[in-house]
């Protein structure tokens, strides 16, 4: 009987046949011939025979998709991932390559089928010893220690290979277009997937190459997990990865050169993002930032509890506090502008394409000015109107000169005094813009507001405040307010009724589940929903103690005072940032501040 070594020879010889001697005619003429070389025999001798079909039948198909992975390459710009273009059309194999392909396949089926049959009909000792020796080849395949890392690498690259095609069509072109515009950009930074976009500019996530960029705190270092998962190349050094932030040709030079010189100013704080770099090329600026690994704000909103709500205002004041103490109004304070990780309970300042610095208002002596700035209030209004000339309603030819003020910001987050177009604004709006994102944590409803005009968002604050208040603040401003839809508005805005309507409303209608967040918020309510009520000993159970009962009702309270030291209609009596800092809704967190938050 044969034995399986000349099976296996046979075999060799059907598949990688001898050279035909010089007189033979070949089979097929037109057809070109490859040149053999070691790689194409799959039974090269190396070694003892049984560990040499192990390491072959475990990296025959590593040799085939590495192949064919070499045969799909397109010679495109380094800047764009050429196996992202590859998803809009399928590959096509010549003939060469089809044939190729066929015979791996076939030596693949044929070595397995053979190497089965002739095991089997082996004594049993043979058949253990060699079954042995092929699981020995599995585990530690042939070619050393160097080609193992090679297969490890060529894995990795799997893997972000997989990671570049998510990325869209239309961002691949878009970073293409960038690449033009910026012809050095490809050599130091490596594009990896648009992250934000905005009105005056786009985010992208890069990777920086050749130590271009330098990350002295761990807090902006590339984060040790991708995709929830270690990497494989944990002992590696990884290339920082950073933010490029595309500025639009259509902002001013004075605007770009504004939120580039606050940004370097405002360096040295781990709640601000710091500016690295600026490359410019003609009309394209791009600014270089740490890339901060967060959540979005709709992810985690409504399922944070009352502590994480604690501890991301902890971090969102203390980034105000650094930016006010420097006389900067940031103008667009939102979530989407401050990058949160509920994980980590760290978060990050960003976007300061509308700030700008405080002006001083001491010596004003332009006509048109906020009467918000006279230290006698009661006689603002009085003087304003003396000096616009008041007869009987409006005068048919208004020689009032009109007011400009700056009435940047997104609706729903700007402050009245925005509103009414005062001349006079402070830090405190800032403040105002941080009261409406923890009221979307307590209601949880974010946007709060979408208003699509001025008229309309002075409407939506009557509603959740009172129209007695928002009058209040047109008075020290020198305007008037009058809404006749008057239904539906109470004279006196309770906060409390307010958060307790839209819970209420979604309890009773949407349905909440049991282990609920909401449920926190609804426990320390009273019957009418305009107030809160202490916990008594008696409503302790076994999911909630007395103790956990008492605190939750302190952390809402302190909440509840926190927000209307936010929304004072009086900017000069509102809070500052270092104020609300110093509440007892923080005092847990003045000695304890590195405490993670986990949803």
């Amino acid at each position: 009987m044969e034995n399986i070594y000349s099976t296996l020879r046979k075999i060799k010889e059907r598949i990688s046949p001898s050279k035909p001697k010089k007189d033979a005619v070949p089979a097929e003429t037109t057809r070109t011939k490859r040149k053999a070389s070691s790689s194409d025999n799959p039974f090269e001798e190396k070694g003892d025979h049984g560990e040499r079909l192990g390491s072959k039948r475990m990296t025959i198909d590593k040799k085939s998709r590495a192949l064919e992975n070499v045969d799909r390459k397109v010679s495109v710009s380094p800047f764009i991932k050429n196996q992202n273009l590859m998803l809009s059309k399928v590959p096509q194999m010549d003939k060469l390559d089809s044939v190729r392909s066929e015979s791996i396949r076939q030596q693949n089926n044929t070595l397995a089928k053979s190497l089965d049959e002739r095991v089997s009909e082996r004594p049993h000792a043979d058949r253990v010893e060699l079954q042995s020796k092929v699981s020995r080849a599995d585990i530690a395949p042939a070619g050393g220690d160097e080609e193992r890392e090679g297969e490890e690498d060529f894995d990795d690259e799997d893997e972000e290979k997989e990671d570049e095609d998510k990325v869209p069509l239309e961002v691949l072109e878009e970073m293409n277009k960038l690449e033009e515009c910026f012809p050095r950009l490809s050599k130091n930074y490596r594009l990896m997937e648009k992250i934000g976009e905005g009105t005056f500019s786009t985010v992208y996530k890069a990777e920086a190459l050749n130590g271009s960029i330098k990350l002295k705190s761990d807090l902006w270092k590339s984060p040790p997990l991708r995709n929830g998962k270690p990497s494989k190349k944990t002992g590696s050094k990884k290339n920082p990865i950073v933010a490029l932030k595309q500025i639009y040709v259509t902002s001013s030079p004075s605007r770009i050169y504004n939120e580039l010189n606050l940004l370097y100013m405002l360096s040295g704080s781990v709640h601000v993002a710091p500016l690295l770099d600026v490359l410019r090329f003609q009309d394209q600026v791009l600014a270089i930032l740490p890339y901060y690994s967060h959540s979005d704000f709709r992810d985690f909103y409504r399922d944070l509890p009352v502590k994480g709500i604690k501890k991301y205002m902890w971090e969102l004041f203390h980034a105000l506090s650094f930016i006010h103490e420097k006389d900067v109004i940031h103008r667009d304070l939102k979530p989407t502008n401050f990058l949160y990780d509920p994980f980590k309970g760290k978060g990050l300042l960003v976007d300061f394409g509308l700030a700008e610095k405080a002006e001083s208002t001491n010596n004003y002596k332009n006509i048109n000015v906020c009467p918000c700035i006279n230290k006698d209030r009661s006689s603002a209004t009085k003087v304003y109107n003396k000096r616009m000339n008041f007869k009987a309603a409006y005068p048919k030819q208004d020689q009032r000169p009109p007011r400009r003020a700056n009435r940047a910001g997104t609706r729903g987050f700007r402050a009245p005094e925005v509103l009414f177009k005062c001349t006079n604004q402070t830090t405190k709006l800032d403040i105002w813009s941080a009261g409406i994102i923890g009221l979307s944590f307590l209601t949880r409803k974010f946007p709060l507001f979408n208003s699509p005009d001025d008229t309309d968002a002075l409407l939506e604050l009557s509603l959740i405040f009172g129209l007695e208040k928002l009058q209040q603040s047109a008075n020290i401003h020198g305007c008037g307010l009058e809404i006749n839809l008057s239904e539906d508005i109470t004279n006196t805005g309770n906060l409390i009724k307010v958060v307790a309507d839209f819970l209420r409303y979604e309890s009773e209608n949407k349905g909440v589940p049991d282990d609920s967040v909401v449920h926190d918020t609804l426990s320390i309510l009273n019957e009418k929903g305009d107030g809160i009520v202490k916990p008594t000993p008696s409503q302790a159970s076994e999911d909630a103690s007395f103790d956990e009962l008492m605190d939750n009702y302190l952390d809402h309270k302190h909440l509840f005072q926190l927000l209307y030291g936010c929304f004072h209609m009086d900017p000069k009596k509102r809070l500052s940032a270092n104020e609300i800092l110093k509440l007892p809704f923080f005092s847990e967190l003045v000695h304890n501040s590195d405490d993670e938050i986990v949803l």
